[in-house]
């Protein structure tokens, strides 16, 4: 057996201009599927951007905000995801601190990735 962290200080830093946050990469594989854990601390954000595959950002712990190009900002804690597909313009931060677990890849679906059926809010 091995003892695995995936704590913040494991993780590496993206630190920009307009972006902060530190992510442990969980999963790359072929089919271009990717996981990660991201931590983001008191006013961390992670700037507009273009999605380059559909991504599903799962709130861990924390609270924080997501938002989609029109820059409404939907507030998110702990057991709530937003899902970005191919292409949508997006954005995350928080006031305080916030971690979340990351799903990114080509078409995903609620077929390879169930969760995605439990929609509570559309935009």
């Amino acid at each position: 057996m091995k003892i695995i962290s995936f704590e913040k200080e494991y993780g590496a830093s993206i630190d920009t201009k307009t972006t902060k946050f530190t992510v442990n990469r969980i999963l790359l594989d072929a089919n271009d599927i990717r996981t990660g854990y991201m931590y983001l601390g008191r006013d961390d954000k992670i700037p507009f951007h273009e999605a380059l595959a559909d991504q599903l950002f799962m709130i861990v712990s924390g609270e924080g905000w997501v938002c989609d190009e029109d820059e409404n900002r939907i507030s998110l804690s702990s057991g709530k995801a937003a899902f970005w597909k191919t292409g949508e313009f997006h954005a995350a931060g928080t006031d305080t601190q916030m971690s979340a677990f990351v799903i990114e890849g080509k078409n995903l679906n609620a077929q390879n990735v169930p969760v995605l059926k439990n929609v509570i809010k559309s935009e």
